[in-house]
């Protein structure tokens, strides 16, 4: 090792602890402050560059790079999102996080020309802001920030595993074939955006017309079932029945699992299941006082309570045992699990239509 790439080699051996450092305060101030804004990022890698990778740039540019001092990316940061239209919205938090030198960033998504695909990143050079409480000497030290979706994180890792560097290292077709990945990628990526924004809005709608009681139309799904749970009418009136028969609380959780019962029962709207609710209220109420016999329970779940609503139309619906038992195969495979289940659903109506003095359900249908 020459005389001068020794005293390089010193220099870097000397920045590294404070790089370390700086590392530390740049991960806890991007967590923090991405976790305060609701931004939901996929992860953000970090590194300081090895000394075999600076002395390779110190070599290759050095008419660029004299030095460390030199190099604005000896500690590195990926910030890579779910979305590319989060990528603007972690480059505003960065921009209030820390002191951005523009003349030596630079946003890789304005470069490409408007007929051509390619890479896509917002590349930051910072500093720890000036007035802020951290020590002096770790002000002064550049570091680099990358912003990326997650896709254009995936194009630019497989664009470097193949090592693929200029236009001018590869054959025409293999160069348009290259064009065209990127297209597709840069696509999908503005569809995840366009699926984001219609679930959102979806949302959005599915509140604020369950609210109104104008929602019956509505396919039953994981958000739509959630949400009809808390916030339907018939579903707070069959909760607060429910709890003064238990004198306990009713408490949430998530129904996902009910799914597949109530598709195999045919409840795929809102409106169907409003129905349920009302039409099954009292037999669940009665389903529940007959069970509260044999236990000391006092808190039920919201998953009990469709528990109850799904076996009260099992019980007093217009189904027979072998419905019964094809409507229990759709939620459990095990043989033993169903028959039970069937046996249980045709034991309570010989006991129902028993208590009522009445030989068939079309009182209670």
């Amino acid at each position: 090792m020459s005389y001068k790439s020794e005293m390089v080699k010193q220099a870097y051996d000397a920045l590294i602890p404070k790089y370390r450092e700086l590392e530390s305060i740049v991960d806890d101030l991007l967590h923090s402050s991405f976790s305060m804004h609701g931004l939901k990022v996929v992860s953000i890698p970090h590194r300081i560059k090895t000394w075999e990778s600076v002395y390779g740039k110190l070599m290759r540019k050095p008419e660029t790079y004299s030095s460390t001092k030199d190099l604005n990316d000896l500690l590195g940061f990926r910030v890579i999102c779910f979305f590319a239209s989060h990528v603007d919205v972690a480059a505003s938090i960065i921009k209030q996080l820390f002191e951005i030198d523009f003349s030596r960033s630079r946003d890789k998504r304005s470069l490409l020309s408007p007929t051509t695909f390619g890479y896509l990143s917002l590349h930051y050079i910072c500093t720890l802001k000036p007035g802020s409480e951290y020590p002096e000497d770790l002000k002064s030290l550049r570091f680099e920030i990358q912003i990326r979706s997650a896709l254009q994180h995936v194009w630019a890792e497989i664009e470097h595993d193949l090592g693929y560097k200029t236009v001018l290292e590869v054959p025409r077709d293999i160069r348009r074939e290259f064009s065209r990945v990127a297209g597709l990628l840069e696509v999908a990526d503005e569809s995840f955006d366009r699926i984001r924004t219609r679930i959102s809005e979806y949302e959005t709608d599915t509140l604020r017309r369950i609210e109104e009681d104008s929602a019956n139309h509505l396919t039953v799904d994981r958000f739509s079932l959630i949400q009809f749970i808390r916030r339907s009418n018939a579903m707070k009136q069959l909760f607060s029945d429910m709890s003064r028969l238990t004198e306990g609380e009713i408490t949430y959780a998530r129904p996902d699992g009910y799914l597949p019962l109530l598709e195999a029962m045919k409840i795929r709207t809102l409106g169907d299941l409003h129905e349920l609710i009302t039409g099954e209220h009292e037999h669940a109420i009665e389903l529940l006082s007959y069970s509260l016999q044999f236990s000391d329970l006092e808190e039920l779940t919201s998953n009990s309570v469709l528990f109850y609503l799904c076996r009260a139309r099992l019980i007093w619906g217009d189904y027979n045992e072998e419905q019964i038992r094809d409507i229990m195969y759709s939620v459990s495979k095990e043989e033993k699990k169903i028959r039970r289940s069937v046996d249980y659903i045709m034991r309570m109506r010989n006991h129902f239509l028993k208590k009522h003095g009445d030989g068939s359900n079309s009182d209670d249908s």
